[in-house]
């Protein structure tokens, strides 16, 4: 069963179990193990410890609950957690992405602090999870490639070997290859990186992610045609569309370039 469960949340966050409960049925929707117990992911945990936080502050329960609503929808899964911050202006609970500033709730209290500095302290858990995880045989593939997400996030280091052990349990996990791949490739390992993109398109060939990712990859090997190839996989994407009006100018195919700019153009507004 993937996520955390309450006595591990409170023992990590050090916050009453009846508060972590009042909080999740007022602002969060974690999921339920068989016996409806709840299962925190790595998101619900850093919102629960900026709920310490501000019960800290001496801010009033109802007030949190409304301020961290908002900050929940703004935490989308596919952004890093570095992205926002949260912050005291002018007696209000701001919550600042990039440039610009929410408010969500007003309150009476000053504080300042970063929800990558509450993320930090959320990675005991992660590898105290993924440490269990090893000597258990409870967990499936998507279990370890869930804890490789939660570990890029607070343990970078330890999570290829949750994406491993995904695979070694699923050969095919796709997504599993995906990540593995993109940090293979961060990583400089171009080889084993182009490895798992294959894998992965060879398991769900159309895994739009794995061939844009493909695409990044021959870029940066140089192999310009190749990434041409790939970006055109991932048809629907609108990036690619951008990276291919790119490429197709620099090999000075101007009217593909300007084809695959409209195209890019198109799909943002759709969206």
């Amino acid at each position: 069963m993937k996520g955390y469960s309450t006595r591990e949340v409170a023992e990590l966050l050090e916050l009453p179990e009846t508060v972590i409960r009042d909080v999740a049925r007022g602002v969060l929707d974690p999921e339920r193990s068989p016996n409806q117990h709840y299962r925190f992911s790595f998101q619900d945990i850093v919102i629960l410890r900026t709920a310490k936080e501000l019960l800290a502050s001496g801010v009033r329960r109802n007030k949190i609950n409304r301020s961290l609503f908002e900050l929940q929808r703004k935490l989308p899964s596919n952004r890093p957690l570095t992205a926002l911050r949260i912050s005291g202006d002018g007696g209000a609970v701001v919550i600042r992405d990039d440039d610009q500033v929410y408010n969500p709730e007003s309150g009476q209290f000053h504080f300042n602090f970063a929800v990558s500095e509450l993320a930090g302290t959320v990675a005991p858990l992660a590898k105290q999870a993924a440490e269990k995880a090893k000597a258990s045989n409870q967990l499936n593939s998507d279990d370890w490639f869930d804890l490789g997400v939660d570990l890029e996030a607070v343990s970078p280091e330890d999570a290829p070997a949750a994406y491993l052990r995904a695979l070694e349990l699923e050969p095919e996990h796709s997504d599993a290859h995906v990540n593995l791949g993109r940090l293979m490739q961060e990583a400089g390992d171009y080889d084993a990186a182009e490895g798992h993109y294959n894998q992965a398109l060879k398991a769900e060939p159309d895994n739009i992610l794995a061939a844009f990712n493909m695409g990044t990859l021959f870029e940066d090997m140089g192999r310009i045609h190749d990434a041409i190839d790939a970006y055109k996989k991932a048809a629907s994407f609108a990036d690619a569309h951008y990276n291919l009006s790119r490429l197709y100018e620099l090999v000075g195919q101007h009217t593909e370039a300007l084809k695959h700019l409209k195209t890019y153009r198109t799909l943002l507004d759709q969206n």
